[in-house]
């Protein structure tokens, strides 16, 4: 029944959209989207024998108008790669086609699920589909936020292949090309993807021949330079590495951690989707489990550490007391039990995008974790917690005469002043004097 609401809704042309919608509403749309998902994890048989048909619906739904709509059939298309694996390399090209263009213009939570549906079609999908797709539509593409997630997406399926493997494949000189030019792209996010390509490559001896071969002796040069350069200001920047003893992470054991293979991360892209899920019970659930398996995991989470994080910290502020609540207890159980330094950084960053109630949440998070990570690398500390108190004192997080704004900024101040001594004001003597003033105030200096 959903199969064909869907399959006719969108056979309907530009022309007689009112009518589509007038027959077709969003609720019974996303009824449809939501018949085939539940064909595809039981039914699959059903689904194989319409494939194109039913892919060539769901890519015109995913550029629906509506982004619940887009949204449901975007995570409706991630099930089918999860269910029917290489079934669907036939239909790689125009997915990855219609899911790109996705990425580059629409809302935040449409966006992630595309980039995120893209990296579940890279795990199950044959990898040279899923890599000349996107070095035929993503690499080229002129919207930065393309480009980036094309590079990305390109770098873990070679990682995932192997050097040896890629060298011996027709397109290897393409490839050459392809990692080179990116190497070279204007965005940061982007250049790094395609640095940390070319690095790769040039471990196999036919490869740093179709690099040389593919770019000039300028142009290589400037990117082995720009290599360098970025290893040495990550390796100052992360301080002395701490070795601890196999002993003390593991109970007494030196039986090794689980850990989350390549093969299984996929589920977790997947899963984070929940997480950002329109409905309301469908997200507290996923937060639940999520909070219940993080104590279990442990570091194994640590490689699909950014995509929870920014799920957790996007429903701190939901109207719902019980998402909210299951966001919280998430939240905690991260701290608990995930790497404090990396937490830190994606804490850092995700604070930029928060307001309200989740912005304090987070706020509070941070000044937690300033005493563990400063003891591993003083760097992190002052890189990433120490903007978000320079934000609060020049007035940009929220209104200062708020009570709660500042009890919390003013912890963070103690915190930061705890680890770092003197060495805050050093840092302060270069801001504004009403940002001097304000933490005087707050320190009591």
């Amino acid at each position: 029944m959903g199969q064909t609401l869907l399959l006719k809704g969108s056979k309907r042309n530009s022309k007689s959209a009112p009518s589509t919608y007038s027959l077709y509403p969003k609720e019974l749309k996303e009824k449809g989207l939501f018949s085939i998902q539940h064909l595809a994890g039981s039914h699959s048989e059903v689904l194989l024998c319409r494939l194109r048909e039913v892919c060539l619906a769901l890519t015109r739904e995913v550029t629906n108008l509506r982004s619940k709509v887009s949204y449901s059939a975007i995570v409706t298309l991630g099930e089918l790669f999860v269910t029917l694996k290489k079934d669907m390399d036939s239909e790689v090209d125009e997915v990855a086609r219609v899911l790109l263009q996705m990425v580059s213009n629409s809302p935040e939570f449409v966006r992630k699920a595309a980039s995120q549906t893209l990296g579940i079609m890279v795990e199950n999908v044959t990898p040279a589909r899923a890599m000349t797709a996107l070095m035929d539509m993503g690499v080229n593409s002129r919207p930065t936020p393309v480009r980036q997630c094309a590079a990305q997406l390109l770098l873990s399926l070679m990682q995932t292949i192997g050097v040896t493997k890629l060298a011996g494949t027709a397109w290897a000189e393409r490839l050459a090309h392809v990692a080179g030019k990116l190497a070279q792209d204007c965005h940061k996010d982007t250049r790094h993807y395609g640095q940390e390509m070319v690095k790769m490559l040039l471990t196999h001896q036919q490869f740093k021949m179709l690099l040389e071969q593919s770019l000039s002796p300028r142009d290589l040069e400037d990117i082995l330079t720009r290599i360098k350069k970025e290893g040495m200001a990550n390796q100052k920047a992360e301080g002395p590495s701490v070795k601890e003893p196999v002993k003390e992470r593991n109970g007494g054991s030196k039986k090794p951690q689980a850990t989350l293979s390549s093969s299984k991360r996929w589920i977790f892209d997947y899963f984070v989707l929940r997480i950002s899920d329109s409905h309301k019970k469908v997200k507290q659930r996923a937060l639940d489990v999520l909070a219940e398996i993080t104590g279990a995991l442990k570091d194994a989470l640590n490689p699909v550490i950014i995509g929870l994080v920014e799920g957790i910290t996007k429903n701190l502020n939901s109207k719902d007391a019980r998402v909210r609540g299951a966001a919280v207890k998430a939240l905690e159980e991260s701290i608990a039990h995930l790497d404090q330094v990396s937490l830190l950084k994606e804490f850092s960053y995700q604070w930029n995008h928060l307001s309200g109630q989740a912005l304090l949440d987070v706020t509070e998070r941070i000044t937690v974790l300033v005493q563990w990570v400063h003891a591993r690398s003083p760097a992190v500390v002052q890189r990433d917690a120490l903007p978000v108190l320079w934000s609060f004192l020049e007035n940009k997080a929220l209104p200062v005469r708020s009570a709660n704004v500042r009890t919390v900024a003013t912890k963070l101040a103690s915190a930061l002043y705890k680890v770092m001594g003197t060495q805050l004001k050093k840092c302060a003597a270069s801001k504004p004097a009403h940002v001097r003033e304000n933490l005087s105030k707050m320190l009591g200096w």
